[in-house]
């Protein structure tokens, strides 16, 4: 084929010119669409958001806590280890019945070393059986003590110390109990479940005392703090086992302790208090807790075991 038929069967050709308006627009079309696309991402920002405040609302709630002074029966909260703290329960009114039974759950304390619930029973109860208590974590804690007023329907409950990071956060509990035990004995099955929602008091570390040695025994201090509502107090005894310890010497009656422990106050009145004792390779661990009433100063600690001798420590509260 020669230039010349080239040239002439390219002129020939029908080409097709692009419409530029039309492709500009396409383009255009496209880049609206990918911006779109983005919009559901904020959406779901905005819902991550909402989810991660309700669950901050959920597992972090000490904010709402309300504190007030709850009316309850002085000597129940003598008993209870609470004078000292009837400032600092928070406020509850959660209530629940079953089987004819109504329990209110009035006001609720915590802090490092105990959990205290001030409960009110109609018809008036013994103690709920075995009830469980569970944080917003889902740990579960055991009950230690309880007091009742079987004539008033006024109930005291003590649960071993909320675990972290609820000190942290404040907790968010439930109290869940099938079986009550009535005044005479028998027991009521149902359903009861109260909530709360509590802040936790801190606990003050104070300087640990000397160590002392009566007789054959040694005693050595491991922790010493306070809380607006208690005193608490550690330590290490060897040269004595927890049977030594939990001795009795017959009197005609239920027996004279062999060891006691007491807390005076700066007033010279005796306080209410408990101890328990546990035991590993170190020696016998004893934990006491006594109740404050309220005053600061020093506090007078007594550890006697008959038959080999007594020491006395201060315990000074800011």
């Amino acid at each position: 084929m020669s230039v010349d038929q080239l040239e002439e069967r390219l002129q020939n050709l029908a080409i097709e010119i692009p419409d530029v308006r039309r492709i500009t627009t396409r383009v255009l079309a496209r880049q609206a669409r990918r911006r779109g696309r983005r919009l559901p991402r904020v959406a779901l920002s905005a819902v991550a958001a909402i989810l991660l405040l309700a669950l901050v609302a959920y597992f972090v709630p000490a904010a709402d806590t309300a504190i007030a002074d709850v009316p309850f029966a002085g000597d129940l909260l003598r008993e209870a280890g609470l004078v000292g703290a009837s400032g600092r329960i928070t406020a509850v009114d959660s209530t629940s019945t079953s089987s004819g039974y109504k329990l209110r759950l009035v006001g609720a304390y915590a802090d490092s070393t105990r959990t205290v619930f001030l409960m009110h029973a109609d018809p008036a109860i013994a103690a709920p059986d075995l009830p469980d208590l569970a944080d917003q974590f889902g740990r579960t804690y055991h009950l230690s003590d309880s007091i009742s007023n079987m004539l008033t329907g006024d109930l005291v409950m003590q649960f071993e110390a909320l675990a972290w990071p609820d000190g942290f956060t404040g907790a968010r509990v439930t109290l869940h109990a099938t079986r009550l035990e009535l005044p005479d004995g028998s027991f009521v099955s149902g359903d009861w479940k109260l909530n709360a929602r509590l802040g936790l008091d801190e606990t003050d570390p104070l300087p640990l005392p000397a160590t002392a040695t009566t007789g054959s025994i040694h005693y050595r201090f491991t922790s010493v703090a306070y809380t607006p509502a208690t005193v608490s107090i550690d330590m290490i005894i060897t040269g004595a086992t927890m049977d030594d310890l939990n001795r009795r010497i017959p009197d005609g009656g239920k027996g004279t302790a062999v060891f006691s422990i007491d807390l005076i106050d700066p007033g010279g009145a005796v306080i209410n208090g408990t101890y328990s004792l546990d035991s590993d390779q170190q020696g016998v661990h004893l934990h006491f807790l006594g109740y404050r009433l309220g005053p600061r100063g020093d506090y007078q600690l007594r550890v006697t075991y008959i038959g080999q001798g007594s020491f006395e420590r201060v315990v000074a509260i800011p």
